[in-house]
């Protein structure tokens, strides 16, 4: 579940051409955006309002489609993408998984990490106005086997600082970033990874 939540904050390294259905608060916040550096803490919530985990990190994004995000509590696991492999390294299992991005994405809201143009062909972008001091942004799936309701984004002053996921099965994730740093240098070396020695390998790419 922490892994696929995590590919969908890819949405926030979309191209900013307009088209139907985008947002005008999401183009601002992603006008002139190369890279963003971000603590977080996501919280996961059950049909009921119950919280059920709780975890926190750091991401680097680099546009066009790469990121690092990383879970640091309670557990250590990390999820990288150079935008054509991605790795999900799970520390505690000593395993790592690696995958094309292409299979791993397909038509989710992460299909935005390839770049894709046709964003308005997968989801209705709206501005709701401002909220408790963010400009939210609502993302409505077009297809409705998708397994989100929606996805909302929440902008403080041009920045991200929320994120919630409502899916079909009635839970909510809460992603609040902080410290958010716009456009520094980011390391190449952050978007890509080499399986540590001794660790399960499970290579799903094509060749």
């Amino acid at each position: 579940m922490r892994i696929f939540l995590l590919l969908t904050f890819g949405l926030l390294l979309l191209p900013s051409a307009h088209a139907e259905g985008r947002s005008e608060a999401l183009d601002r916040f992603l006008k002139s955006l190369d890279s963003l550096q971000a603590g977080f803490r996501q919280k996961l919530f059950n049909e009921l309002g119950e919280e059920l985990e709780t975890s926190s990190g750091i991401v680097y994004l680099q546009r066009p489609g790469k990121f690092r995000w990383i879970y640091q509590e309670p557990y250590s696991q990390m999820i990288i993408t150079d935008g054509r492999t991605l790795w999900l390294y799970d520390e505690d299992l000593e395993q790592v998984t690696i995958k094309d991005v292409s299979d791993t994405i397909e038509d989710t809201p992460a299909a935005i990490l390839s770049g894709d143009e046709k964003f308005d062909e997968h989801f209705i972008a709206a501005d709701m106005g401002s909220i408790e001091g963010y400009d939210w942004v609502e993302l409505t799936p077009r297809d409705a086997e998708n397994q989100y309701k929606n996805i909302r984004l929440g902008f403080d002053d041009g920045s991200i600082g929320m994120m919630v996921l409502s899916d079909n099965l009635g839970q909510v994730t809460r992603i609040d970033f902080t410290g958010a740093e716009r456009n520094i240098p980011l390391d190449d070396a952050l978007f890509t990874f080499d399986p540590p020695e001794d660790v399960d390998v499970i290579d799903e790419r094509r060749y």
